[in-house]
């Protein structure tokens, strides 16, 4: 379990790095309140929080992946809304670049985050 969990992390890193080079090549123009780095840096690293709590509970009870799942989901909503938090509260002109760059990392790392739990489930069967 931990070779594919280790193997999971490398291929999320591939990813973000990739992503994240065209997103930058994208958007290297703008004045953004939060750098895009950290928005990486922070989707990555609650992503292998996420993945490391799914590897944990399927090992022990691997009928509760499910669960799991939506349990982390809520709470790194609301984990996000705590890092947005300066960007709301802040006199910043324009917000709405900050937030859309939010976002769009924040359902990347969803939608890689989904494809392993669903490969999790898979193996169950």
């Amino acid at each position: 379990m931990i070779k594919r969990f280790l193997f999971s992390i490398l291929y999320l890193f591939l990813i973000t790095m990739i992503v994240g080079v065209f997103h930058y090549l994208i958007i290297k123009n703008l004045c953004l309140f939060i750098p895009l780095i950290n928005i990486y840096l922070f989707n990555f690293l609650m992503t292998v929080m996420g993945l490391a709590i799914l590897y944990l509970m399927y090992d022990k009870f691997n009928d509760k992946v499910g669960f799991t799942f939506l349990g982390i989901g809520i709470i790194k909503m609301a984990i996000a809304v705590s890092f947005l938090m300066p960007l709301i509260k802040s006199n910043f002109s324009n917000k709405i670049p900050d937030t859309l760059n939010f976002f769009f990392c924040y359902f990347i790392f969803l939608i890689i985050e989904s494809v392993f739990m669903v490969k999790l489930l898979n193996k169950k069967q």
